[in-house]
């Protein structure tokens, strides 16, 4: 019986963290939405194909940067 309790009393202090955090990172994931979209308007006019492939043009560079001898990978990720 004991067992039970404190499997029950685990279970609702999980549950109650997981709400607790989830409710904790929407605010978080909200704003990193709002910046992305006003990226794409302000920046981008809106077009979200440009945008996209602008993220993907940087990430080809920066593989292609890590790839060659001597790298200095920090000096890349700063130039974006």
């Amino acid at each position: 019986m004991r067992k039970d309790r404190l499997a029950a009393l685990s279970d609702g202090l999980i549950g109650m963290l997981a709400r607790s955090f989830r409710e904790e990172q929407t605010p978080r994931v909200d704003d990193r939405l709002v910046r992305v979209v006003r990226i794409i308007v302000e920046q981008y006019n809106g077009d979200v194909r440009a945008f996209v492939e602008s993220g993907r043009c940087r990430v080809e560079v920066i593989q292609k940067a890590e790839a060659m001898p001597g790298n200095r990978s920090e000096a890349t990720w700063q130039r974006f």
